[in-house]
């Protein structure tokens, strides 16, 4: 299977991979793959490269190690266009600390004039921390891990911190958490939502980003006296008029941005140029949706687009992201609104 891989990659000129680390009892794992496009057919495809222990302390300069020898061992350290990871501080710094030396870099050096004269702390250059034995491609955030700190980091801090919101919507989800809890443990709780709502409960998961806005979507679907019919049967405090009004604008807002979500996590069809059109698109309907909105709620819609501005700034401002959507035949130009960015 490597040697086939290796013979593929052979005939490529560009790849670009994945990397993530995880920990499972107590251990830590590296996992890579590769993405590429097949020249003949056009069609996406991807390879597992690496599932691989990594012992002691994950800290950037292992990462980057590990990284550059399974890049190196399939013959990728110069066909790859970039490497995407998740947001974590070390995968960060791994790629600031060894990221390829800039060409204006050479570019300014070669104008200096011939008469001055440059000095070199060989103290420092001899202790630097990227000892210029090998360099990481390109990074790039991954588009849905990022979305999913706006969605729940950037919400969240926003809820929490409105005096209109910060009450209830700790108390509404405390309510919601706990009919979660007891739906999910008890086979008696689990049946008795079955005979009252003639269904069942959607359960947030940590390993699928979309399932919280899922899971209080369904609830704000069930009618408020059901859900309090549940509530007294459970134990739990019954959800307020209040809190059942909050619930739904809640979801109305975060709707776009879960489906933009759904989008992002693609296994086939999500190309980069999916990014810069999903982003704009979403952008646009969160703010259709300020109109009309109880003072709980009023600002988050501004809030959220503001959040992604900020988290996807490098994305937004990138030629390279507005090339790959311009070339997508799905998008080509038609979701650009800017006349000039259109130009």
């Amino acid at each position: 299977m490597e040697y086939e891989l290796k013979k593929t990659f052979e005939r490529l000129e560009y790849v670009s991979t994945t990397a993530d680390i995880w920990t499972c009892n107590n251990k830590s794992f590296l996992g890579m793959t590769a993405h590429w496009i097949n020249p003949v057919n056009f069609s996406r495809e991807k390879a597992a490269l690496a599932c691989k222990r990594i012992k002691g302390r994950h800290t950037y300069d292992v990462i980057a190690s590990e990284i550059e020898q399974v890049h190196s061992a399939f013959g990728l350290s110069f066909k790859i266009t970039a490497t995407v990871t998740d947001n974590g501080s070390n995968f960060l710094k791994a790629f600031r600390m060894y990221k390829p030396a800039e060409d204006t870099e050479s570019d300014s050096e070669d104008e200096l004039d011939d008469d001055e004269v440059t000095f070199t702390d060989v103290g420092q250059a001899l202790s630097s921390e990227s000892d210029g034995q090998f360099t990481l491609p390109p990074h790039l955030s991954c588009a849905s891990h990022t979305l999913n700190l706006v969605s729940r980091k950037d919400v969240e801090k926003w809820l929490t911190t409105k005096s209109e919101s910060k009450t209830i919507y700790r108390s509404v989800i405390g309510k919601c958490s706990g009919l979660w809890t007891k739906a999910s443990r008890s086979t008696v709780a689990s049946e008795l939502v079955e005979d009252v709502i003639k269904g069942k409960l959607v359960v947030p998961t940590a390993t699928r980003w979309n399932s919280f806005h899922d899971a209080l979507s369904r609830i704000s679907q069930i009618a408020l006296t059901d859900l309090n019919t549940l509530c007294n049967q459970m134990g739990i405090k019954c959800i307020t008029e209040k809190e059942y009004h909050f619930l739904k604008e809640y979801c109305a807002i975060l709707k776009p941005l879960s489906t933009a979500l759904d989008i992002l996590q693609g296994e086939d069809h999500c190309y980069y140029g999916t990014i810069l059109p999903t982003l704009e698109v979403l952008m646009s309907k969160t703010l259709a949706l300020q109109s009309g909105l109880s003072a709980m709620t009023s600002g988050l819609p501004d809030a959220i687009v503001k959040a992604i501005q900020v988290r996807f700034s490098s994305v937004l401002d990138s030629k390279d992201a507005l090339l790959a959507a311009a070339t997508l035949p799905w998008f080509k130009i038609l979701w650009i609104k800017d006349e000039e960015r259109r130009n």
